[in-house]
């Protein structure tokens, strides 16, 4: 999951994200993807560490503190939030409005 994610990012690519968030495909995610991209996309990440810390909630929660580096080796650092929904685990990357639920929405 945390490695589609980087591949989406690098690629450059909505549907991508849109698949790993668990997001629906409508106008309001992609604008989120495409706010993801123009910030952390096209870089050349990769991923050096990637562990995950399953919150106290419950087993449907946790954290995953993403390390990579770019193609120029700078360090590169991120927390992403997961759930656990549909017997899948998601990336916590889009939040959806107001009465438009998203499954992969804080």
């Amino acid at each position: 999951m945390v490695e589609r994610y980087v591949k989406a990012l690098n690629a450059r690519d909505a549907e991508g994200l849109l698949a790993v968030g668990a997001a629906p495909d409508k106008p309001w995610s992609r604008e989120q993807a495409n706010a993801l991209i123009k910030s952390k996309g096209g870089k050349g990440l990769t991923i050096t560490n990637a562990p995950i810390r399953y919150d106290r909630m419950g087993d449907y929660m946790g954290k995953v503190n993403l390390a990579a580096a770019d193609r120029e080796g700078r360090p590169v650092r991120e927390t992403v939030g997961l759930l656990h929904e549909n017997s899948r685990w998601h990336l916590v990357l889009f939040e959806s409005p107001a009465g438009d639920k998203a499954s992969s929405a804080p």
